[in-house]
């Protein structure tokens, strides 16, 4: 099983995404975008807050409808076929940067902005198996549900031993300014018991966790890092982060098995989105019934010094 992964790609910044042919060109089973799939608040006509809805919502229809037509990409999608790529999303394309939901649901008019976007997430989402599905139209009802819940976070058996949580960092996402670091949250209780449930029934799998946060940022929600590195000690999990703009990899003492992550973030975009280096990165994991091997790339350069193999039954670096 090789699983190619990766976060943050702006059509605006880059309408060229070269990473999407080193991708398909690597034959990859499966793949997973982190977060950040568009740039919501980057080069927009004015600020998302200063939107009326209806311009947010013409506003959401052209980004993601810009990302699903992107040559590169589409022709990657049609080759890997339905059922194959999977997404999650950020704070850039959920709203804005740094957005927290669990905060702007308190936040009149800024609230009723929510429901669009969970909308056209969820289209996106269901346009990445045909991406001739995606609505022509920003004015076509299946967006425009006042009470459109939030994003599904499924856990998918891609294996009898493999599976895949896709987790949503940021509809009930608190802030950490002026909030007790027992109060924040960054999934939620609701979704810890959901995915503790489902990694708890799978004792003998490998988990590969989805969240577009690296572990820097989930060391500031205590419950949520606790929580994760509780699952962790029992169950060989993988974090699989973006948001950074970089490649990395590290790992962390759990008083059982390791938690190990790693990120790959900047698909198509600068350090600071807009200015800086070029970023084009990608990761790959290609898992056998005993190792799961890391590899991360910059400009299809593989970055040796993050390369990682692990033995599936020790859970450790292969020596």
């Amino acid at each position: 099983m090789k699983v190619a992964f990766t976060s943050c790609m702006s059509v605006q910044v880059y309408p060229q995404q070269p990473v999407w042919d080193w991708i398909a060109a690597a034959q990859p089973d499966r793949l997973l975008l982190l977060g950040d799939s568009v740039y919501l608040d980057v080069e927009a006509p004015k600020p998302p807050r200063q939107m009326s809805n209806n311009e947010f919502a013409q506003h959401l229809h052209h980004r993601w409808s810009s990302q699903l037509a992107q040559k590169q990409f589409r022709a990657l999608l049609a080759q890997l076929g339905p059922g194959r790529t999977h997404a999650i999303w950020d704070d850039h394309d959920f709203l804005w940067d740094n957005a927290c939901g669990a905060a702007i649901r308190a936040q009149p008019p800024q609230s009723s902005k929510i429901p669009l976007s969970n909308a056209f997430f969820k289209a996106f989402r269901a346009a990445l198996d045909a991406p001739d599905g995606f609505p022509v139209a920003y004015t076509d009802p299946v967006f425009w549900n006042p009470q459109e819940p939030a994003p599904a976070t499924p856990s998918l058996q891609l294996e009898a031993d493999l599976w895949l949580h896709l987790s949503d960092g940021r509809s009930w996402r608190t802030e950490t300014t002026f909030v007790a670091q027992d109060k924040r949250q960054l999934l939620g209780a609701a979704q810890r018991n959901k995915f503790g449930k489902a990694i708890a029934a799978n004792p003998q799998a490998l988990h590969l966790f989805a969240n577009g946060s690296t572990s820097k940022d989930w060391k500031n929600y205590p419950n949520d890092w606790e929580w994760l590195k509780a699952q962790a000690a029992q169950q060989r999990t993988l974090l699989l982060s973006g948001d950074v703009h970089h490649n990395d990899v590290d790992a962390f003492h759990t008083g059982g098995l390791p938690l190990h992550e790693v990120t790959s973030s900047g698909a198509a975009v600068r350090d600071a989105v807009v200015v800086g280096k070029k970023e084009q990165n990608h990761g790959m994991l290609e898992i056998s019934a005993d190792t799961v091997e890391i590899r991360l790339f910059h400009k299809n350069v593989e970055q040796s010094e993050l390369r990682r193999e692990l033995s599936r039954q020790s859970w450790l670096p292969v020596a």
